[in-house]
């Protein structure tokens, strides 16, 4: 399974991958988040599902990148869409009848030369797309169950760029302490509007422990100051 969730603050985007690979009983650590950056547009591309249909997708878009001038990040989306729907066309059959689900899903962040600001977009398995709004700046795939509750406390549409890197965090914690199936370490990807530039962080769970140690103290003492209300007999 994955975790990857991207948020979009009033100054930037925030994203969080986690690494673990799944193959039959094996397990790796392997980078989920691509970064594309060219001094006029600067973009990440990171996904859940099979991890051949990722790779291929991925391929995909590097050679309709080369060839095609995207300076609006919905391009990106639409070429991601065309990507997904050719592997689609090309692998589905085999794949369902080896049992698999064609289930990618892809999230898009950044900034081209043309957007007026950073955004962010999901694109679906048959190729469609939404892009985050104000109302609702967060999109989350893979393991969404557990993060999801954080999130939703936590967004607004005037959240600030260190606020959503908080609840990116705390919302893979949460999936972290739940699942087995998501892992450190984690892969964060920054990006502020008009930079243009993308700042990818690595963090380690050591390096991240005693967050996670406040966080869960500070759940701890805020479940036992609240009031009592219920009123029973002994």
């Amino acid at each position: 399974m994955t975790f990857c969730v991207a948020i979009k603050s009033k100054t930037g985007v925030v994203a969080l991958s986690d690494t673990r690979i799944s193959s039959g009983l094996g397990v790796s650590t392997s980078k989920k988040i691509k970064t594309f950056q060219d001094g006029a547009n600067s973009f990440f591309i990171m996904s859940s599902g099979l991890r051949s249909i990722r790779d291929k997708v991925i391929h995909l878009i590097e050679e309709d990148l080369s060839n095609t001038t995207c300076d609006r990040l919905y391009k990106v989306a639409n070429l991601v869409g065309k990507a997904l729907k050719q592997a689609r066309a090309e692998d589905m059959e085999e794949l369902q009848a080896s049992k698999f689900i064609f289930d990618a899903h892809f999230i898009i962040g950044g900034q081209c030369s043309k957007d007026k600001q950073s955004t962010v977009f999901l694109v679906f398995p048959e190729g469609n797309w939404v892009e985050s709004s104000d109302e609702s700046p967060y999109t989350i795939i893979g393991n969404t169950a557990f993060g999801k509750p954080i999130l939703r406390r936590l967004m607004n549409e005037n959240i600030t760029f260190d606020l959503a890197i908080k609840a990116a965090y705390l919302s893979f914690d949460a999936t972290y302490k739940n699942a087995s199936d998501v892992d450190f370490p984690l892969d964060f990807a920054l990006y502020r509007n008009g930079t243009f530039q993308i700042n990818e962080l690595r963090k380690t769970e050591l390096d991240l422990k005693e967050i996670a140690q406040q966080w869960n103290k500070m759940l701890v003492d805020a479940a036992n100051n609240l009031p009592d209300f219920l009123h029973y007999d002994d």
